[in-house]
């Protein structure tokens, strides 16, 4: 696909025209940050690309995620990821007496709600919801549940899960919701093994990791802190900037204290490569684990 786009911007740009591209292009860079990811990871999330991968559809998907989720990867990180108390987290199932009330509650307060275990149909009173079938009266939003008609929050989060490993949805369903599968696969639980043999054999290594990643996730929160600072500065600065010597002074500490951070980040960034070396001398470790996971699951398989 991405030679397809080169050579659709090289038509109307021409032969002679430049386009401004990056040679490593990487969604996951564009769609959240390395802090984001590291608190997924701290809520439970596997730290595998493919699992990264899914968290970034979750988080910036427009329609509600429905989880394909076997190995109940995917609910133990959604667990993690609304435990806020803010949050109000409710986690019913299809059946329950309470379902509808809940439902009504967390449209209403903007909180979340997740179903899980879900078989292939969902009931007709979701569709609605699903579909995010809002009614405008003045500023308010309203969604119909059942025969009632509810305040929609802007806030509300819904997620569905079922720990079927194949499920078959109606059209409909797979074009109202983001299909997200968590099935573990063969590279992504390499990768999870990989980590977890690292912090058994080499525990000092997956701590200073961990010290690092916090760091780097500190020092990325404080130049967005700066460089706010900055733009907010120059907003309110009045008459000549240049005649400003405390907006003038202000600007060069931000810079001495932006240099350091870029110093210190550029040593752990090196240090985190250094790791990475000795990690994947395990990689090997990894894989037979992996490999042997496989070989079993699919001994089921055989009549």
């Amino acid at each position: 696909f991405k030679p397809f786009l080169q050579n659709g911007f090289k038509n109307i740009s021409g032969e002679d025209g430049t386009m401004p591209m990056s040679d490593d292009a990487n969604p996951i860079k564009i769609l959240t940050t390395e802090a984001e990811v590291a608190q997924w990871n701290a809520d439970s999330l596997p730290a595998d690309m493919v699992s990264t991968e899914n968290g970034c559809i979750v988080t910036s998907s427009s329609r509600w995620p429905l989880i394909i989720d076997p190995q109940l990867q995917g609910i133990r990180w959604l667990r993690g990821k609304e435990s806020n108390p803010e949050r109000n987290l409710q986690i019913v199932r299809l059946g329950q007496k309470d379902l509808i009330r809940k439902l009504e509650s967390a449209l209403e307060s903007g909180h979340t709600l997740i179903i899980e275990n879900l078989g292939e149909t969902l009931e007709a009173v979701l569709n609605p919801v699903i579909q995010r079938a809002t009614i405008k009266r003045g500023t308010r939003y309203f969604i119909k549940v059942g025969d009632k008609e509810c305040d929609f929050h802007p806030d509300f989060r819904l997620y569905l899960h079922t720990k079927l490993s194949n499920p078959h949805y109606p059209p409909e369903i797979q074009a109202e919701t983001t299909l997200i599968n968590f099935t573990v696969t063969m590279a992504g639980l390499e990768d999870q093994l990989l980590n977890l043999v690292v912090e058994k054999e080499r525990p000092d290594l997956a701590a200073l990791s961990e010290d690092l990643v916090r760091r780097l996730n500190g020092f990325t929160i404080k130049m967005k802190e700066l460089e706010d600072n900055i733009l907010y500065k120059l907003a309110t600065a009045e008459g000549d900037i240049t005649e400003d010597v405390a907006l003038i002074e202000g600007l060069e500490e931000t810079k001495r204290i932006s240099d350091d951070i870029e110093q210190q980040s550029s040593l752990a960034k090196q240090t985190q490569a250094d790791i990475l070396v000795t990690s994947e001398k395990y990689r090997s470790v990894a894989n037979r684990s992996s490999l042997l996971f496989f070989l079993m699951n699919d001994l089921a398989k055989i009549h």
